[in-house]
C-alpha cells in the first residue's frame, strides 16, 4: 500500500506540473523578401537566420506549441520611407508629432500635438501586396502557424510586432498569445536592433518570459547591437544563442506527454487491485 500512496503522489505532481510546462511560442520577425538578399531593404547578412530558425523548428517542433511570423506590410506612401519627405534621405532620422489619438500632424500649426516620435526614414519596402513584402518561401508555413501584419497604418511606423512605435494601437498578437496560453517566447528573424528589440522589450512587458536568440538574427547597423542587448537584458529578457535552447527548454518547458499520465495512472491502478485481492 506505501507503493500504491508513493505513486498516487507523484501521478497528482506530474499532473499539476504538466499544463504549465509546454506554452512556449517561436515568434519569425519579418523574415520577408524585402530584408533578404534582393530586396529593398536587405540586411547584411540576413538570409543566415533561415537555417537556424529552420533547425529551431525542426528540434523543438514537440516543445513549440505555436509559431507567429509578423510581416511588415507598408502602404505605397508610408510616413516611414524617406521618398514621402521632401530633401531627406534614407537613413537619417526626423521627428513626427501626433496628436493624443494618434493623427500625425503634417505641417499644420494648429495641430494639438501631445507626442514626438523619433523616426527612421527608410527606402521605400515591404509595400502591401508586392512579391518584395512576401514571407521568404525558404521558411514554408505548417498548419496551425500564424501570421501577424504590421505597420498598415500609413500614418506610423510599427517596429514592435504588439504595437505602433507610438503605441496608440496594437495588433492581434498578445490577444492570440493569451487564447493559446503561450507564456514564454522565443524571439528570432529581423532586423536585431529594430523589430527584434522592440517585440523582445513588449513581449517582456507584457508578462512574457522572454528569449531573443541572437544567432537567429541580424542588425540593420552592427554598432547597435551592444546598447540593444544591454538594455533587453536590463529589461529582464534573456539574451541566449540557439546552443542555449536544450538547457532553456528542458529546465522548463518540457511537457509530461499525457500518454506517460495514462500509463502511470494504469499502473497505479493495477497494484491497487493486486494488493486489494
Amino acid at each position: 500500500m506505501e507503493i500504491v500512496n508513493i505513486m498516487l503522489a507523484l501521478l497528482m505532481l506530474l499532473s499539476a506540473v504538466g499544463p504549465v510546462l509546454s506554452n512556449l511560442a517561436l515568434i519569425i520577425i519579418d523574415v520577408q523578401n524585402c530584408f533578404l538578399s534582393g530586396g529593398t531593404l536587405a540586411v547584411e547578412n540576413g538570409d543566415d537566420v533561415i537555417s537556424v530558425i529552420q533547425h529551431i523548428r525542426l528540434k523543438y517542433k514537440d516543445q513549440i506549441s505555436l509559431t507567429v511570423f509578423t510581416q511588415d506590410w507598408h502602404c505605397a506612401d508610408h510616413v516611414s520611407f524617406a521618398s514621402q519627405h521632401k530633401g531627406k534621405q534614407p537613413f537619417t532620422a526626423m521627428d513626427l508629432q501626433y496628436t493624443n489619438n494618434g493623427t500625425l500632424c503634417r505641417d499644420n500649426s494648429s495641430c494639438d500635438a501631445s507626442y514626438n516620435i523619433s523616426q527612421t526614414l527608410w527606402p521605400d519596402h515591404c509595400v502591401i501586396n508586392t512579391t518584395d513584402a512576401k514571407l521568404s518561401s525558404q521558411l514554408k508555413q505548417r498548419p496551425g502557424d500564424i501570421v501577424v501584419r504590421k505597420g498598415y497604418n500609413c500614418q506610423v511606423d510599427s517596429y514592435s510586432g504588439f504595437f505602433d512605435n507610438g503605441g496608440f494601437s496594437h495588433t492581434e498578437l498578445d490577444s492570440l498569445l493569451r487564447q493559446n496560453k503561450i507564456t514564454r517566447l522565443l524571439v528570432t528573424g529581423l532586423a536585431l536592433d529594430f523589430c527584434v528589440y522592440y517585440t523582445s522589450k513588449d513581449g517582456q512587458a507584457l508578462g512574457y518570459e522572454t528569449y531573443t536568440v541572437v544567432d537567429a538574427c541580424r542588425p540593420v547597423s552592427k554598432e547597435n547591437v551592444d546598447r540593444v542587448l544591454q538594455d533587453l537584458r536590463t529589461k529582464g529578457v534573456h539574451v541566449i544563442t540557439s546552443a542555449d535552447l536544450d538547457d532553456v527548454i528542458s529546465g522548463s518547458n518540457a511537457p509530461v506527454p499525457s500518454v506517460t499520465l495514462s500509463l502511470l495512472f494504469c499502473v497505479v491502478l493495477s497494484i491497487s487491485a493486486y494488493n486489494s485481492q
